[in-house]
């Protein structure tokens, strides 16, 4: 009998196809460690995680490697473990999500002194505590009882829906007979004073309203203490309070950062800064603030921004003095924003008219235009956003710009034709995110209304450039809670979804908050995107936004900030305490 030999005629290929897959991955391993070794192991290696890249070539992955403040790599946990060298730090995300740092595009920051009596401020957000009118009256009687007799009273950003509409002179007065009392409305559009202060501004009954503000006076005539935009008298009032010292105005501008830090912000673009507070932020940066600054200087700012913006002093890393902060026009939030339509409330009411004749924006354009610099025009009714149209049309055809990135700031009440005229002339903007905050503000504008207001998903179908602004201290910069008013415009107040059709999807509106903005500042070459070569900017976030109830998104934690590969921010979890990585020391 003859025994024939035989072998599986698929065993031997197979064995060979994992020999294979088993030799490329140790080359691919090899080849990545010479890579690290030759180029140098990476500072940070962040593993086990969601990224969210913002990249459209590479949109997703689950590690990333930061060398030298920049990102030498994305991809694979594997393989970014391969990289790391003895003294790379290794942060193990735990399956959390990482996106891009944060750039708040339009916001103020301040110095809040509240806790320093002798300067007279008041915090009456909600954040501070005031939901109600008794809270509001709460604060202001204990400030009295701090402050001497004759000393101003500065309150900043009461919410009138909460506190049952805004504080008139008479009620004011029986609070606070002995003090002149200013309270800033949370649009900062509007402002409630008392007899004492309108008369050291010198105001009474028969005082005519000056051009772009109003006077509010009762059905007899008698000014009430409602105060709508800009009225002059009440500065001298501002001068007379006690300044804070230097030391005390830069530790307050360093709690305000730390805030940002927490809320995963890395960039800033403060809209409307004179040059005093361009100097703090030059001794900020110049001391470790790691958060980078795009200022947008003040109209009347502009001469010493041509003088000083190219000279070495002021050329600090992380300060940016390219735009100009313009207005043409009013409030949304605070009802004064001129339109074309008679407000929902009132059928004689329009809104007020800027404060500038046409003549008068259309020149100082034409002048920041000419002069190289990005307009940024704050514009909020859709009359004042088309003579703002208006006034950029004639400097571009006076003088062709390309690339010029000039942006309505706001913009609120934008229906699809001023879209598309802005997209014509090459206009980006910055819409408002605050519809949780103040959505029940909106009826005043009427349902017919809704669904052109904060029209941010209107503008990304038509390839405007829009990125994110919390207009800070008019709402939070708590950026989670931004993205959930981009994504439910649903207000917290009274639970009604305001423009339904104007909601944009989780990854529209991060998308909106990092690589948004940094378009927006002319910096998505460097920030904005988790790609190699870009900055090392990211935020690791307690929760996956895109696995979350949307109306739950504003829950979610930072983590982590990490600016150039540093950690700035550490939330004090898993055993670990709160960190900044700036100045040595935590926050107050």
């Amino acid at each position: 009998m003859t025994v024939t030999h035989t072998s599986d005629s698929s065993s031997a290929p197979r064995a060979r196809g994992l020999w294979a897959t088993l030799f490329a991955a140790v080359a691919a391993l090899w080849i990545t460690a010479q890579a690290a070794y030759a180029e140098g192991a990476p500072d940070l290696v962040i593993v086990n995680g969601t990224v969210l890249t913002m990249d459209r070539d590479k949109p997703r992955a689950d590690a990333i490697a930061v060398e030298n403040g920049l990102i030498t790599y994305v991809g694979s946990t594997r393989q970014a473990r391969a990289l790391a060298g003895p003294a790379t730090q290794v942060i193990d995300a735990a399956g959390r999500t990482i996106v891009p740092g944060f750039i708040d595009t339009h916001m103020h920051p301040r110095a809040q002194f509240e806790e320093l009596g002798v300067y007279g401020r008041l915090d009456l957000t909600p954040e501070a505590g005031v939901f109600t009118r008794a809270d509001l009256e709460a604060k202001l009687r204990a400030k009295i009882v701090v402050t001497p007799p004759g000393q101003l009273i500065v309150g900043s950003r009461y919410q009138d829906d909460l506190i049952g509409g805004h504080p008139t002179a008479a009620e004011l007065d029986a609070i606070a007979p002995d003090h002149p009392v200013i309270l800033i409305h949370s649009s900062g559009h509007r402002r409630s004073v008392n007899s004492a202060a309108l008369a050291a501004a010198g105001i009474t009954d028969a005082t005519p309203d000056p051009p772009g503000g109003a006077i509010e006076r009762d059905a007899a005539g008698k000014a009430t203490g409602i105060i709508l935009e800009s009225v002059p008298g009440f500065e001298p009032l501002y001068d007379a309070q006690p300044k804070p010292s230097p030391a005390d105005e830069l530790e307050a501008f360093r709690r305000e950062f730390r805030m940002f830090l927490s809320h995963g912000i890395v960039g800033i673009g403060d809209a409307g800064a004179a040059p005093e507070k361009v100097d703090i932020y030059r001794t900020l940066l110049r001391e470790g603030l790691p958060v980078r600054i795009y200022v947008m200087m003040s109209s009347g700012s502009i001469d010493w921004l041509l003088a000083n913006r190219t000279l070495p002093d002021w050329q600090v890393p992380g300060l940016t003095l390219n735009a100009v902060k313009l207005f043409h026009g009013n409030s949304l939030s605070g009802r004064t924003a001129l339109l074309y339509e008679p407000y929902a409330h009132d059928p004689d009411y329009f809104g007020l008219a800027p404060r500038r004749s046409q003549e008068e924006i259309t020149a100082l354009i034409r002048r920041v235009h000419d002069a190289g610099l990005q307009v940024a025009i704050h514009s909020n009714g859709d009359r004042e956003i088309d003579l703002t149209l208006d006034a950029i049309e004639a400097a571009l055809i006076a003088n062709p710009r390309t690339d010029h990135r000039h942006r309505i700031e706001h913009g609120s009440v934008a229906p699809i034709e001023i879209l598309e005229r802005m997209r014509a002339l090459g206009v980006a903007l910055a819409p408002h995110s605050y519809i949780l905050n103040h959505g029940e503000k909106l009826e005043d504008f009427g349902q017919a209304r809704f669904d052109h207001i904060e029209p941010n998903r209107s503008a990304l179908e038509l390839g405007i450039l829009i990125g994110g602004n919390s207009d800070h201290s008019v709402s939070p910069p708590i950026v989670m809670q931004r993205i959930e008013s981009l994504v439910t415009r649903k207000a917290r107040s009274n639970g009604k979804i305001y423009g339904p059709s104007q909601r944009v999807s989780v990854e529209q509106a991060l998308q909106i908050w990092t690589l948004g903005s940094a378009t927006l500042q002319f910096e998505e070459d460097t920030h904005g995107s988790l790609r190699v070569g870009k900055r090392g900017d990211m935020v690791i976030l307690s929760a996956d936004p895109l696995r979350i109830d949307p109306e739950d998104l504003e829950t979610i934690q930072v983590d982590y900030t990490i600016i150039d590969g540093k950690v700035a921010f550490r939330r004090a979890h898993d055993g670990l305490e709160e960190q900044f990585g700036w100045f040595g020391r935590s926050a107050p």
